[in-house]
């Protein structure tokens, strides 16, 4: 395996594959169920880890990854890491449905 693939995933796919694993089942429940002024608010800190964690900026494959898939020619940082969540988010919806059980 090459350590800086795996650290620094090139594909927006490959990082929601490497968060996906990594979340506990009520951080993924959580997320799934957020409307978008939720996520909004919570991206302003979860943001920040995935900027740190995908290295964003410096990670131009992940970048341009970031721009395909928000269908846009330019991202800053900040959009690209709320790409991300946003993807991560339509995932654990696609997949089976997490509701909050009270």
């Amino acid at each position: 395996m090459n350590y800086f693939l795996d650290k620094f995933p090139p594909t927006v796919e490959q990082v929601v594959d490497k968060l996906v694993v990594d979340l506990s089942f009520a951080e993924k429940t959580r997320l799934a169920n957020m409307n978008e002024p939720a996520l909004v608010r919570f991206h302003r800190s979860y943001g920040i880890f995935l900027r740190s964690e995908f290295r964003l900026p410096g990670n131009d494959p992940l970048m341009k990854s970031c721009m395909s898939t928000a269908y846009v020619k330019t991202i800053t940082p900040e959009q690209a890491s709320y790409v991300i969540l946003k993807e991560l988010q339509k995932r654990l919806q696609a997949g089976n449905t997490l509701k909050v059980v009270k």
